[in-house]
């Protein structure tokens, strides 16, 4: 009697399982620690989000440029530029592209609405969930303060003015006393690195106000990169771009360009026109 009893209640375990397995069945939540928060837009890392979106990723690490593919789309995106293209359409992202430490990153509104994903903010504790068929992804907001403070941040005033100074080094044969002039912007590494014979950008290339974001990976030293669109390649579907990436030193009280470089990339057309 007591074993019949046993088999029927094994029965019922089995039963239960077997009914409510289902209901869990390819539901699959993935939580990522390092979303970041710029101009109060928050940008997500896009390879971890859009492969468990269901996104086949490809990334053109020289030209710096990134392909994504789903069922019925093909998305191309591309460092330090909003506009990215879907399909045959342009859409202009409300932040751009970002490369930081290694990682690539797109505004979360961005990746929500082309992939067709549902998207809840949570200000209070700084967490994003994007919801997507049966796949669910929590980005949790890094606080970089460990690195910086906000206090001790460049302001865009600054920025602005210093990128303008870099601007200038196109016309130096414009400007008396180069070394005097500099100063105040150029760390004395800098300088002599001009009056040396570092290359500089052409004339004609001057780069706008900086959209992107500083990346401080110490309290004294940050990384900004800025490009230009040179303009269409022959078969006009690919653009030359001019990237020019800076060093910044906090030295003295104030924050100075330490270092400048300049490289040549090609990425896909994104609607710019030069």
């Amino acid at each position: 009697m007591k074993l019949k009893k046993l088999a029927i209640s094994l029965l019922a375990i089995v039963m239960i399982v077997s009914f409510t397995a289902p209901a869990f069945a390819g539901n699959a939540t993935v939580e990522v620690d390092d979303g970041v928060l710029f101009n109060n837009r928050v940008l997500i890392p896009l390879r971890v989000v859009s492969s468990n979106l269901g996104g086949d990723i490809k990334w053109y690490k020289e030209d710096r440029f990134i392909q994504i593919k789903t069922k019925e789309k093909e998305i191309l995106l591309a460092v330090n530029f909003k506009n990215a293209r879907v399909n045959d359409k342009i859409i202009t992202m409300d932040s751009p592209v970002l490369l930081i430490g290694g990682v690539t990153y797109v505004s979360l509104k961005f990746v929500s609405q082309t992939f067709g994903a549902k998207l809840n903010w949570d200000d209070k504790s700084k967490q994003a969930t994007i919801m997507l068929d049966d796949q669910t992804v929590v980005v949790n907001v890094q606080n970089d303060e460990s690195r910086i403070t906000d206090s001790l941040k460049i302001s865009q005033g600054r920025l602005n003015l210093l990128s303008e100074k870099l601007n200038e080094t196109s016309k130096l044969s414009e400007i008396k006393h180069i070394q005097t002039y500099f100063k105040p912007y150029f760390t004395e590494k800098l300088v002599r690195s001009i009056l040396g014979g570092q290359e500089l950008q052409n004339e004609w290339i001057q780069y706008d106000v900086p959209e992107n974001i500083v990346y401080y990976t110490s309290p004294t030293i940050g990384t900004l990169s800025q490009s230009f669109v040179l303009g269409n390649t022959l078969t006009g579907e690919s653009h030359y771009v001019y990237d020019r990436n800076i060093e910044l030193v906090y030295h003295e009280g104030v924050w100075k360009v330490n270092q400048m470089k300049f490289v040549y990339r090609t990425i896909p057309n994104l609607g710019y026109d030069r």
